[in-house]
């Protein structure tokens, strides 16, 4: 018997361009290249069995293609981003991440936000396949970028001082200070007006956009040393919100007002005896302003037999008086305050001295000589003469002295 004829086997239909090489003789499949599970997931091949020239038989042979764990999941894109107002409420899902493969997944909010805490947040979010063993899964990782946009949750603060202490006599329309207020929104929410609610009966007047304020009234310490505005700060929001503060204004003293005494002039009376050291009387003169500028001290001109002291304005007699020398004094006060340039003010003192019988009558001269007719008649005429010389000689005397 001879030998049989050989079998052949040949591809004679391929979808898969010679993906898969047939050997003729054995019949075995050989891959000419790596498959790709996610660019073709099976093959279709028809292939022909000959014996010698004849055609034997033809089979259909189907190639499935598994898949591995070889493709990481991806991300439509790299980086995301997205804004949020800071009052969005919780659980709210804000981001559709795609994935490819995969059901979309959310981004959602899981506590409240305030921007003035943190504006942003840097996220990197990471997604994993479902291989197994888990030790095979691929992960893919995305950037999210989440801004807390601003809402008008903050009214505007001071941060300025609320005590300013400015000279009576500061010129009008003169800065006074400026206030400033902070605000920790953003943008229009942040930007701040101010606006006075209480300026002391127009006395101050501020700059809405600045916060300078000026004087547009005199001012007079005397009158009023301390005055209380009430200062407005408004910001730009919707809705607006704003606060207020008390600024007390201090009118520091100037030494614009003289000392002044009771009265323009003083008279007094005094016996020509009194005792050296004695105090006649104290005068005194108010002065309005306050501090060194309000302290007065006392000088007497021209001083004589008297003297004042300086502080409490006690007016005494130092020398001996005597009235039938001097019975008349004309002395005049200054009263002047401590100031840098001090002011001053005058009184008169008009001083009459009395009289006390410090003399005794006396004859000038001590011895009489009268010569007296013997043959005078009339004893009344002579007694007359006598009479009137002691008399006229008694008032000469008092008047002298």
């Amino acid at each position: 018997m001879g030998s049989p004829t050989p079998i052949t086997f040949s591809v004679q239909e391929d979808d898969g361009e010679s993906m898969f090489l047939l050997s003729p003789v054995s019949g075995e499949f050989l891959l000419s290249r790596s498959l790709d599970f996610e660019t073709q997931r099976f093959y279709i091949l028809t292939v022909e069995v000959q014996q010698g020239d004849s055609q034997v038989s033809s089979v259909r042979v189907y190639f499935n293609v598994l898949d591995v764990n070889d493709n990481p999941p991806v991300f439509s894109q790299n980086n995301f981003f997205a804004s949020l107002l800071e009052d969005t409420h919780v659980r709210t899902c804000f981001l559709s991440l795609n994935v490819s493969d995969k059901d979309d997944g959310s981004l959602c909010l899981n506590k409240e936000l305030d921007r003035e805490r943190q504006s942003s947040y840097n996220l990197t979010v990471a997604v994993n396949d479902c291989a197994l063993p888990a030790s095979s899964q691929l992960t893919s990782t995305a950037h999210v970028v989440v801004v807390v946009e601003d809402i008008n949750d903050n009214a505007p603060f001071f941060v300025s001082a609320k005590h300013v202490s400015i000279p009576e006599d500061s010129a009008l329309h003169s800065l006074i200070m400026t206030v400033h207020a902070e605000d920790k929104d953003a943008g229009s929410n942040a930007k701040v007006f101010y606006f006075l609610s209480n300026s002391f009966g127009g006395t101050f007047s501020i700059d809405n956009t600045s916060g300078e304020m000026f004087l547009e009234e005199m001012l007079d310490r005397e009158k009023a040393d301390t005055l209380n505005i009430t200062v407005t700060a408004t910001d730009m929001g919707s809705p607006q919100m704003a606060t207020t503060m008390n600024l007390t204004v201090h009118v520091e003293d100037v030494n614009d007002n003289d000392p002044v005494f009771s009265q323009s002039n003083y008279s007094l009376f005094i016996k020509e005896d009194v005792p050296r050291g004695t105090s006649l009387f104290q005068t005194k003169a108010q002065d309005q302003d306050i501090g060194s500028n309000g302290q007065v001290r006392y000088l007497l001109t021209p001083a004589g037999p008297f003297m004042v002291d300086t502080v409490r304005g006690v007016l005494s007699v130092t020398g001996q008086l005597d009235r039938e020398r001097d019975s008349n004094y004309t002395l005049i006060l200054t009263a002047a305050d401590r100031g840098d340039i001090p002011r001053s003010s005058t009184t008169a003192i008009s001083i009459t001295v009395l009289d006390v019988n410090d003399f005794t009558p006396l004859f000038s001269p001590e011895t009489l000589i009268i010569h007296v007719k013997e043959n005078e008649e009339d004893p009344s005429e002579l007694t007359h003469q006598v009479l009137l010389y002691l008399m006229v000689h008694t008032v000469q005397t008092y008047s002298h002295h």
